[in-house]
């Protein structure tokens, strides 16, 4: 009897418990528990997704994509993940990367270490991502070669970290950057870049395209 009561136990507390389950399913699935997909935590990992390729994609550049003196690959890739509105401010600053390039060699490479949804509103298609990493500049060093090709080597200077904020929008179902956002130092520090190339592309404290 005590052996019988105790499973009757056991198995009440589990009823309770998948009550709860199902509870907590229905509301942060749309009142459908049991639905496969969370359609939230899809468009999160999409935007996040989207922001880190954004950031990934227009802060990695150099002298193997110029064609002449534009990069038109680079401009190419960077204008599928934007806006139409980005695309314009974009095209009047990539000229300054370019130039950059062309003229004195400049290369650069980032790494994107954190991501992070800040908004997400699915009914008006709109999110912001938190995005944190560094990228780092390199240049041509005249005095030495490559060891490994024979070509001339490069000499980098130090990683410079950053922080931004990713605004995207849905348009056709899907996510494009909008614009984008220095958040802390380097929200204080962005009015004393320099014009190589134009902050309005990049978050960074120097050149950016």
């Amino acid at each position: 009897m005590i052996l019988r009561r105790g499973i009757l136990a056991v198995l009440g507390a589990l009823i309770v418990l998948s009550v709860a389950a199902l509870g907590y399913q229905a509301v942060h699935r749309d009142g459908a528990p049991w639905a496969t997909d969370n359609p939230t935590q899809d468009a999160r990992d999409v935007v996040m997704t989207q922001a880190r390729a954004f950031m990934t994609t227009v802060n990695t550049y150099g002298p193997d994509l110029l064609d002449g003196s534009t990069m038109p690959s680079y401009r190419k890739d960077v204008e599928a993940l934007v806006t139409a509105k980005f695309k314009a401010d974009f095209e009047q600053n990539v000229p300054y990367a370019e130039a950059t390039v062309a003229q004195s060699g400049l290369g650069r490479t980032t790494t994107v270490y954190a991501t992070g949804v800040g908004d997400l509103d699915l009914e008006r298609g709109r999110a912001t991502v938190l995005v944190a990493g560094e990228l780092t500049n390199s240049f041509p060093d005249k005095s030495s070669k490559d060891d490994a090709t024979g070509s001339e080597a490069r000499q980098s200077a130090d990683p410079q970290p950053y922080r931004v904020e990713v605004t995207l929008v849905r348009q056709g179902g899907v996510w494009k950057v909008d614009d984008f956002t220095p958040v802390g130092q380097e929200a204080q520090q962005q009015s004393s870049q320099s014009a190589d190339p134009s902050a309005s592309a990049t978050p960074t404290q120097e050149a950016t395209p």
